[in-house]
């Protein structure tokens, strides 16, 4: 099991290096979909501008991450799409636009 790392943001609040890491090696084990979704969003620079959930339908959602072009949120992006726990099994990775728009399908597990 991962551990969430104490620092996940450096003082310009860029992620860490072990905050990444953490993404990486996401597993269904490592937490909760869900708490892993809120994390990212409380992490995410720019704040609710940057991202959206909503309930979609049957108790799925619907996950939008958007970079707004700042290259900390690129590189949590990057970790996310190369990390098949989340893409594949977790966060269904939909779609992406040009201008770092990506959209994600959730199905929380119970």
């Amino acid at each position: 099991m991962n551990l969430l790392p104490d620092i996940l943001l450096d003082d310009n609040g860029y992620p860490s290096d072990e905050y990444l890491k953490f993404i990486s090696d996401y597993t269904p084990e490592t937490m909760p979909i869900m708490d892993f979704i809120q994390l990212i969003c409380r992490n995410w620079n720019h704040g609710d501008y940057g991202y959206h959930l909503s309930r979609k339908y049957r108790g799925n959602y619907k996950f939008e991450l958007h970079t707004l072009g700042w290259s900390g949120n690129e590189d949590i992006i990057d970790k996310i799409v190369d990390n098949i726990y989340l893409t594949h099994f977790e966060m269904k990775y939909v779609s992406w636009r040009t201008g770092g728009h990506y959209y994600f399908e959730i199905i929380p597990t119970k």
